[in-house]
C-alpha cells in the first residue's frame, strides 16, 4: 500500500470515530506502530489531525487551526531546537537570509534572537509565526512577505509573496521540507508551497535545508529543490549515516546537531 493511500485510510477512520489509537490503526492497516506514528506525525504537520497521547483525533476547524502549528512544534521539538541553534551559526554579520514557515526554520530565528553580534541582520520570512517570534528584536531587520495566508500553517504563498521576494537579494535560504532523498531532493506536499519554494531556491545564493532525521528517505508530492541545488543540510544525529555520506560525496555540507551538545 502506498503511503498516501494508507494516510487516506487513517483519515477515513478518523472521520468515522473522531479519535483512534496507534495500536488500533496498526492492527487495521497491518503495519508497524512505528509506521503509524510516522504517518500521524506527517498528517499532524499538514494540519489534518491533532496528535494525542497514543493516537490522534479530529477536532473542530477553529481549534484545529489554532493547535496545528503548536502541535508541529512539539513533534521532535528537541531535535528541531538543536538544529536551529546549529544552523544559526552559519549566519554571518549583515547577511540577508530567508526563513520559510516551517517549525524548524522558526527555531533558527529563535536562536538568532540572541546573536547580537551579527550587525543589522536582515531576515525575510514567509511565516507569520516566525515574524511574530522576531517582533521587537532590535538587532534584526525583519521583512514579512505579503500574500495569501494558509490558515493551518501560518505560511504566506502566492504571487504577492513572489513579487516581494523578487525585490530582495537572498544570501542564504533556510528551508524545511516534507522529505529529503538523493533522488528527489527536497520535497513538499502542498503544490503552492512547492511553487513558492522553487522561486526562492532560484533566487538564493545558498540553499540550506533544516530537516530533522525523520525527513530522510521521505518523498512528498513534488520536488522544490533537486539535490544539486542544495548547498547545506543541517539535521540531528538520528539521520541515517549512509544518506549523510552520500550527500557529502555529492559535495553537500552536512552539519549534525549532536544530542550531547
Amino acid at each position: 500500500m502506498l503511503i498516501h493511500e494508507r494516510q487516506n485510510q487513517i483519515l477515513d477512520m478518523l472521520a468515522d470515530k473522531q479519535a483512534v489509537s496507534v495500536a488500533e490503526l496498526a492492527d487495521h492497516l497491518s503495519v508497524s506502530a512505528v509506521t503509524i506514528r510516522t504517518d500521524l506525525n506527517q498528517l499532524a504537520e499538514q494540519g489534518r489531525l491533532v496528535r494525542t497521547h497514543g493516537g490522534a483525533m479530529l477536532v473542530g476547524e477553529k481549534i484545529r487551526q489554532e493547535l496545528t502549528f503548536a502541535t508541529r512544534q512539539q513533534i521532535r521539538g528537541d531535535q528541531k531546537d538543536r538544529i536551529g541553534r546549529l544552523a544559526a551559526t552559519l549566519v554571518n554579520p549583515r547577511d540577508s537570509i530567508l526563513l520559510d514557515a516551517s517549525t524548524t526554520a522558526l527555531t533558527v530565528g529563535q536562536a538568532l534572537k540572541y546573536c547580537e553580534d551579527l550587525g543589522e541582520l536582515s531576515i525575510i520570512t514567509t511565516g507569520v509565526w516566525t515574524a511574530l517570534e522576531l517582533l521587537r528584536v532590535p538587532h534584526l531587520n525583519v521583512i514579512l512577505t505579503g500574500g495569501t495566508l494558509r490558515n493551518t500553517t501560518g505560511s504566506i504563498i502566492g504571487p504577492i509573496a513572489r513579487d516581494v521576494l523578487s525585490k530582495v537579494n537572498i544570501r542564504k535560504a533556510f528551508l524545511g521540507a516534507w522529505g529529503l532523498t538523493v533522488t528527489h531532493g527536497l520535497t513538499e506536499a502542498y503544490l503552492q508551497e512547492v511553487e513558492l519554494k522553487q522561486f526562492i531556491v532560484e533566487r538564493a545564493q545558498e540553499v540550506i535545508a533544516v530537516v530533522d532525521s525523520s525527513k530522510f528517505g521521505q518523498v512528498g508530492l513534488a520536488t522544490y529543490a533537486p539535490i544539486e541545488k542544495v548547498t547545506t543540510v543541517v539535521t540531528d544525529d538520528g539521520a541515517p549515516s549512509d544518506m549523510v555520506a552520500e550527500l557529502q560525496a555529492r559535495g553537500i555540507n552536512v552539519f549534525v546537531a549532536d544530542s550531547s551538545s
